[in-house]
């Protein structure tokens, strides 16, 4: 892993500097940098929306059939009413459930990592009412980063010789396939969704 410690358009293209201070220059480059988007965009495309990074609180239940497990979304109603939602998938750590864009805003940079008891008991007690094929066992808490935008939706667009993934920090990776094809997509010249463009939120969208 090399981390980029500079990047810059430079004539038709796209000048990349990496930490052991070598550049690399490039026709095309595709940004996707989860919760550093709003520091590190800017200076390479306009139009970018306000974009909200969190610190949330999923936990794994760690059962034998997880994998079998369906993913599943429950939104506010239906008998719950917790704000955001809250979702759920099966993965080799275990049934992992999580709240929906509801943790604190954090510095990506500067965050703790720490977790917080009072959602690890709230997932807690979802699951002991809704997913009784993880009752008795013990949840591990782990953290991770949310990045939402004012609208929830993606930004996927082209600018120039930059290709922007950003918005989904945290929960892009369930829509991955499609994010890939829609890159792919702009890479190669091929214009983009307007729902997920730069420039959206200053058109009213």
């Amino acid at each position: 892993m090399t981390e980029i410690r500079h990047t810059a358009r430079t004539g038709g293209g796209v000048t990349v500097v990496t930490d052991a201070g070598e550049a690399l220059t490039a026709d095309a480059v595709v940004v996707a940098v989860g919760g550093w988007a709003p520091g590190f965009l800017p200076g390479l495309v306009s139009g970018l929306p306000p974009m909200r990074v969190t610190q949330e609180q999923p936990v794994h239940f760690p059962v034998p059939d997880a994998l079998e497990w369906p993913s599943f979304i429950h939104h506010p109603g239906a008998g719950w009413n917790v704000p955001g939602g809250l979702y759920g998938l099966g993965s080799a750590d275990g049934v992992k459930i999580g709240l929906h864009g509801v943790g604190p805003v954090v510095d990506p940079d500067h965050r703790d990592r720490t977790p917080d008891p009072a959602a690890v008991e709230r997932l807690r007690a979802y699951a002991e009412e809704w997913l009784p094929g993880v009752a008795g066992t013990e949840p591990a808490p782990l953290t991770c980063l949310y990045t939402t935008t004012p609208d929830e939706d993606f930004v996927i667009d082209r600018q120039g010789p930059v290709t922007v993934l950003a918005g989904f920090s945290g929960h892009g990776f369930k829509f991955g396939p499609a994010i890939g094809d829609l890159a792919a997509d702009l890479v190669e010249g091929r214009p983009g969704t307007a729902r997920f463009a730069l420039g959206r939120t200053a058109a009213g969208r």
